[in-house]
């Protein structure tokens, strides 16, 4: 089975990037390309590290959260004889990856890649159980409504021994990740001029984007008709995180001097409506211990590429660790090995 050479891939990714005109879809390859694909060799490096881990070959791979599929089809081309599987929740990605891959199976720049794309919540989604060999996650766990129902969703679809990755950099342990974060949510929360950028820059998912705190405000209204305007806004502060039904019993059970819910400090900022955080925070330990007790052997590394911090990558020593992820750099892999059972 032909296999590429590094210049060769990325010349391929660059190709699959340009097939598609879905509108979503250019403003993220301009991101794409001004953050992850900026370094290309370190685009490629990181699936390599993954691959190498992972021990990818011939197996079958689950990516959640796959966004477009620049990390699908990397993989798939990494990996040749692998079947590579891409999900995600959002329709408008779906359809531009699955015109990225027709794209590229017309143009017959590469032999046959095995990628399938696939709209759906991976916490809910009837896959057959211990389906995968593997499944990856890059840069997309600060979005999943329910991680604990992932993690189990993860499990069952895992083989014996199969391997669960995650990649991310919302680490709340890294004081500049934090400070950038709280920013977002707030502009979030009330800025309409953020709500348009994200209209600008993802016209079909984000076409009804608007502050996060009038959407609760709308709620609590109609929820409570006849609270008082101090009343709703006390109520519409302390919902931060939680759904439209959740809010709504919060507002019908409301009486003045009633105790409201404590907000907590790192994953408050949600859609009402669909549940999804806009960029929750964790603490990679934290998750790690998560995964533990749901039946994985565990790791949390690092991802340096260069001499010498790249000697730590794979260490197990948690204060260095963690005065690594608070002041040097907040990105995490964390590599999960499911322990053969039920």
């Amino acid at each position: 089975m032909q296999t590429y050479p590094d210049w060769k891939i990325v010349e391929l990714i660059e190709a699959y990037m340009q097939g598609s005109d879905n509108a979503d879809l250019k403003g993220y390859r301009e991101q794409t390309r001004q953050r992850d694909f900026a370094n290309k060799q370190g685009f490629l490096w990181s699936l390599k590290l993954v691959s190498s881990l992972g021990q990818y070959k011939n197996k079958r791979i689950l990516d959640v959260g796959c966004g477009f599929g620049w990390h699908c089809f990397a993989l798939s081309l990494l990996n040749r004889g692998s079947k590579v599987y891409g999900i995600d929740i959002l329709p408008s990605m779906i359809d531009g990856m699955k015109e990225c891959i027709e794209s590229m199976r017309k143009k017959k720049q590469v032999a046959d890649f095995d990628l399938t794309a696939i709209c759906g919540d991976i916490c809910n989604f009837d896959f057959e159980p211990h389906f995968f060999d593997a499944i990856f996650s890059n840069e997309a766990i600060e979005h999943v409504h329910d991680m604990e129902k992932m993690i189990e969703r993860c499990k069952m679809l895992l083989k014996p021994d199969g391997n669960l990755i995650l990649i991310n950099d919302a680490n709340m342990l890294n004081l500049k990740m934090r400070e950038q974060a709280l920013n977002v949510w707030q502009q979030r929360e009330t800025s309409w001029e953020w709500a348009n950028y994200l209209r600008k820059i993802r016209p079909i998912e984000h076409r009804d984007a608007r502050p996060f705190a009038l959407m609760r405000e709308e709620i609590v209204k109609a929820a409570g008709p006849n609270l008082e305007p101090v009343a709703v806004q006390a109520v519409v502060g302390a919902t931060a995180g939680l759904l439209k039904s959740e809010i709504e019993q919060i507002a019908k059970s409301y009486r003045p001097g009633t105790t409201l819910r404590h907000v907590p400090k790192y994953d408050w900022c949600r859609n009402p409506l669909t549940g999804e955080y806009a960029e929750r925070l964790f603490d990679p330990f934290a998750l790690g211990k998560k995964l533990r007790s749901a039946g994985f052997k565990t790791q949390v590394r690092h991802m340096y590429r260069r001499f010498p911090l790249n000697l730590v990558n794979g260490m197990q020593f948690r204060p260095l660790n963690h005065l690594l992820f608070k002041y040097v750099r907040p990105v995490f892999l964390i590599y999960a090995y499911r322990v053969s059972g039920p």
